[in-house]
C-alpha cells in the first residue's frame, strides 16, 4: 500500500530514472517521436534515456542530445527466434529500466517489455495488447498530427511539456564531408542547390518521374538552379530514368550516399522538393524551405512541422476517394496526378527568391 503522505509526482520521481521509449517502425514516425524525447529529457534530466526500435532507423536518432543509447529490436534477424527474443529480454532487464513507452500497438513488443519486469508500462489501449500495460492511454477521439499524438502517454504520467516540432541532428564532421562532397562535384559554386526526391515507400505516394523532370529543367533554365536528385538505394532506376529524362544538368545523390550523408547533404540546400517519405521530414527538421507533395496520406496528420512560411504542401484532397489510403498495391493515385508541374515550379520559385533575398539582405547587412 501506498504512503499517503507521499505525493503521485514524488512516486513517479523514484521510477522514471531509467526509460525506455518503444519507437515505431518507419523513418519519419521514428522522427516524430523527437517531441516526446525533448519532453521526456527536458523533465528527467538525469534519467538514462534510451530507444528501442528497428537497426534501420537508429540513424535518424544518432547524435539527438535527448538520448543516452540506442537499442535494436530486428525482428528480421537477431531477434526472429524464441532465443533471439530471450537474449533481447535479458539485456533489456539487465538494464534495469523502471520505465516504458510503447509508441505502437504491439502484442510482441508490449510482452518483451513485461518479460524484462520493467514496472511501469505506458501505450495506447487496445484488445491485443493493453492488457499487458500499467497505463493504458486511450487514444485521442480527434486525429492530429502524428509527432503530437504520442504524448497523451507522458500525460498519464504527469509529465507535460511545450509542443516543439521534431528534429534531426547534423554532427559537425556530417557537414563537412557533405561540403566536401558538394564541391567535388561543383554543386558548391554560390547557385542555389535544389533537391528533388522523387522515391516513397509505396507507389501510390510518387508524384510522376517526368513531372520531376520538367520541374527541374525550369529551376535550371529560370532560377540558375543546381539540381540534385537524392534517394536510397532502391530509389536509383527512379533517380536514373528522371536525370536522363532532363535536358538540363543534374547531379545523382540517389544511392550513393546512407542516411546521414544525405542529411547532411540536404542541410546545404536551398530548396527540397519530396514526395511524402521520411527524407521530407529530415528536410523540415533541418529548417530547410521545402515544397511537399501529398496525395493519399493526410497533411493533418503527417504533414511536415516547423516555420509555415519555409514550407508549401500541395494537396488535392477532392481527387482522392479515401484519404489516408495505406494500400500499397494501389495504381498510380489520383491525388499525386492531380499536382501539376505549374504548381509545384511557382511554389518553388517563390520559396527560392525568397530565400536568395534574404541571404541577399544577410549579406548586404553583413
Amino acid at each position: 500500500m501506498h504512503d499517503p503522505r507521499i505525493t503521485n509526482d514524488e512516486r513517479r520521481s523514484t521510477i522514471m530514472n531509467r526509460i525506455l521509449v518503444v519507437l515505431p517502425n518507419w523513418f519519419g514516425e521514428t522522427l516524430f517521436a523527437t517531441p516526446l524525447l525533448n519532453i521526456l529529457r527536458s523533465r528527467r534530466p538525469t534519467a538514462y534515456l534510451a530507444t528501442l526500435g528497428w537497426p534501420t532507423c537508429r540513424e535518424v536518432l544518432l547524435h539527438n542530445p535527448s538520448v543516452n543509447d540506442l537499442l535494436d529490436y530486428d525482428e528480421r534477424r537477431a531477434h526472429r527466434s524464441p532465443f533471439g527474443k530471450w537474449r533481447l529480454i535479458r539485456a533489456l532487464s539487465a538494464r534495469r529500466f523502471d520505465t516504458a513507452f510503447i509508441l505502437r500497438r504491439s502484442l510482441s513488443r508490449s510482452l518483451l517489455l513485461a518479460l524484462a519486469g520493467i514496472p511501469m508500462r505506458v501505450g495506447f489501449d487496445n484488445a491485443k495488447s493493453g492488457w499487458l500495460l500499467t497505463h493504458r492511454v486511450r487514444p485521442a477521439s480527434i486525429p492530429e498530427h502524428k509527432a503530437f499524438s504520442y504524448l497523451p502517454l507522458l500525460e498519464a504520467v504527469g509529465l507535460s511539456g511545450a509542443r516543439h516540432p521534431y528534429e534531426y541532428t547534423v554532427s559537425d564532421e556530417e557537414r563537412r564531408a557533405a561540403r566536401k562532397w558538394l564541391e567535388m562535384h561543383r554543386i558548391a559554386n554560390g547557385r542555389p542547390l535544389v533537391a528533388l526526391h522523387p522515391g516513397a515507400n509505396w507507389p501510390h505516394k510518387r508524384w510522376p518521374p517526368e513531372r520531376f523532370a520538367a520541374l527541374g529543367d525550369r529551376l535550371v533554365a529560370t532560377q540558375r538552379a543546381q539540381v540534385m536528385i537524392t534517394g536510397g538505394p532502391g530509389d536509383v532506376a527512379l533517380a536514373h530514368s528522371i536525370r536522363e529524362a532532363m535536358r538540363q544538368p543534374a547531379t545523382l545523390l540517389a544511392g550513393q550516399t546512407g542516411l546521414r550523408q544525405l542529411g547532411a547533404c540536404l542541410e546545404e540546400a536551398r530548396l527540397v522538393v519530396s514526395n511524402d517519405t521520411g527524407v521530407l521530414h529530415i528536410a523540415a527538421a533541418l529548417r530547410r524551405p521545402i515544397v511537399a507533395l501529398y496525395g493519399p496520406t493526410s497533411p493533418t496528420l503527417t504533414g511536415p512541422l516547423g516555420d509555415p512560411q519555409r514550407m508549401v504542401v500541395l494537396h488535392h484532397a477532392d481527387c482522392c476517394p479515401r484519404i489516408p489510403c495505406y494500400n500499397p498495391n494501389q495504381p498510380a493515385h489520383r491525388g499525386m496526378e492531380a499536382i501539376t508541374v505549374d504548381e509545384v515550379y511557382d511554389a518553388a520559385r517563390q520559396m527560392l527568391q525568397r530565400e536568395m533575398g534574404k541571404a541577399s539582405s544577410g549579406a548586404a547587412e553583413g
